[in-house]
């Protein structure tokens, strides 16, 4: 902090000039503080570099205050106006654009702030005659806009998918400011968003970046953009659109053959070293085909064993699934109804917490040698699920259903029933020990 140390008198003094866009609220120009150390006993500064730090720190801090009051009180005065010219049937606009409106137009809002005594409240007239400025909004706030904008869309979220919704978003906005700093939405240029998609072009080249994570940063701002720009009428809906990165792939994962299943996964020990409610997702999962957000998130309520047919059933209770046919009911068969017996309240160690599941099973399966490819997960399971059903020639609509696929049809009743579910699920369970020949022939 030395430039803003200088002597005066035989004292260290902290000196620093008022940022223009601070200087509407500190008349000091510049600062002026003394910080109390002599030169004689700190002739080289040392202490007062330190001071200086902290007296800065303290000064940035005042300012940031004084801007953020401001902003509130202009948000305030701004939210009102909009609210009360609504109520009169206009819409709001700065006194700038109301000046450029048809001659109609402002003679119509003439006409309504005459009506009465209207006029001779403040509030009206800065809402019919534009008297508050749009407020600012910079780019460090754009999440906390996207958030407020689409709420209602998050109503049956879990705290878990909240989060999860929030991380990547959030992360974008920072590493844009990052990028191309901490700039008012209003003067962002296409520059900028050229700008942003060569940083991800770099980091792909340089540090290997997958160009999917690439376009998925990109994704999050562009939508951000859009819709943090209609609702404030910004002019910026174009500076991040069709900057997606050309070169990625699906990632579209392949499935684990019953062979590989049986001799790999479940043969005896394989899975010793997991915990004892992985290892038993794992086997809900191989003869159920349930996505691992569905198992790991099962209610005691939901799963029902003390039925001719033991069965769970998978519904948007506490957080939403991953779309409107995800919700089904699944017979359980085989190594997956005997580990739903081992936990029939549940799976409370991963519960909204799926990430830690796949990532916990995926590392095992890494360090064990179950893993043909990269392009294999544990969500393989539920491809090879897919897979036995197709070579079992199991319907279509039925596949769909037990895998809560939409196939575009109309849905008429409560679709296939158990019994008819479980027909199918028998002939491609799968299990420990299971002769290979047997498990090819059970798959087709």
């Amino acid at each position: 902090m030395s430039e803003y140390l200088t002597r005066r008198n035989g004292v260290w003094h902290f000196v620093r000039r008022v940022p223009a866009e601070f200087q509407k609220y500190d008349k000091r120009d510049p600062v002026k503080l003394s910080t109390g150390i002599a030169v004689a006993s700190d002739r080289l500064g040392r202490k007062a570099r330190l001071r200086a730090d902290q007296m800065n720190v303290d000064l940035e801090a005042f300012w940031s205050k004084c801007a953020d009051g401001k902003r509130r009180q202009a948000e305030i005065e701004y939210a009102a106006a909009t609210r009360r010219a609504r109520t009169l049937d206009l819409d709001y606009a700065p006194a700038a654009e109301v000046a450029l409106e048809a001659p109609a137009n402002l003679k119509r809002r003439i006409e309504t702030l005459a009506a009465g005594d209207r006029i001779h409240d403040a509030t009206t007239r800065m809402a019919v005659l534009g008297g508050v400025d749009k407020p600012r909004i910079r780019l460090s706030r754009l999440f906390s806009e996207f958030e407020t904008a689409t709420v209602t869309k998050r109503l049956n979220h879990s705290p878990g998918q909240l989060r999860k919704w929030q991380a990547g978003k959030k992360r974008a906005a920072e590493q844009l400011i990052e990028v191309i700093g901490d700039k008012y939405l209003d003067e962002m240029t296409r520059g900028d968003g050229l700008k942003w998609r060569e940083h991800w072009q770099a980091r792909i080249t340089k540090e290997g970046v997958h160009i999917n994570t690439a376009n998925k940063n990109l994704s999050h701002v562009s939508r951000m953009m859009k819709v943090v720009g209609r609702l404030h009428r910004l002019e910026i809906e174009t500076v991040f659109t069709g900057l997606r990165l050309e070169g990625g792939r699906d990632g579209q994962r392949k499935p684990f053959t019953p062979e590989f299943i049986v001799n790999i996964i479940l043969r005896d020990g394989a899975l010793n070293g997991l915990n004892d409610e992985a290892r038993a997702a794992i086997y809900v999962m191989v003869n159920t085909g349930a996505r691992p957000s569905e198992i790991v998130n099962l209610a005691a309520e939901r799963i029902v064993l003390n039925q001719p047919i033991p069965y769970i059933r998978i519904l948007p209770v506490g957080r939403i699934l991953k779309t409107e046919s995800s919700a089904r009911d699944i017979p359980l068969v085989g190594i997956a109804l005997e580990a739903m017996k081992c936990f029939p309240n549940g799976f409370a160690r991963y519960a909204d917490n799926e990430n830690t599941f796949s990532a916990t099973v995926n590392k095992y399966f890494v360090e064990h040698g179950m893993k043909p490819s990269r392009m294999h997960s544990v969500y393989s399971l539920r491809h090879g699920f897919k897979d036995r059903l197709r070579d079992a020639e199991c319907p279509d609509e039925l596949r769909d259903e037990l895998l809560g696929h939409a196939n575009g049809k109309p849905k008429y009743g409560d679709g296939h029933g158990l019994r008819m579910k479980l027909k199918y699920l028998e002939m491609i369970a799968l299990a420990p020990g299971m002769k290979i020949d047997e498990a090819l022939k059970r798959a087709g």
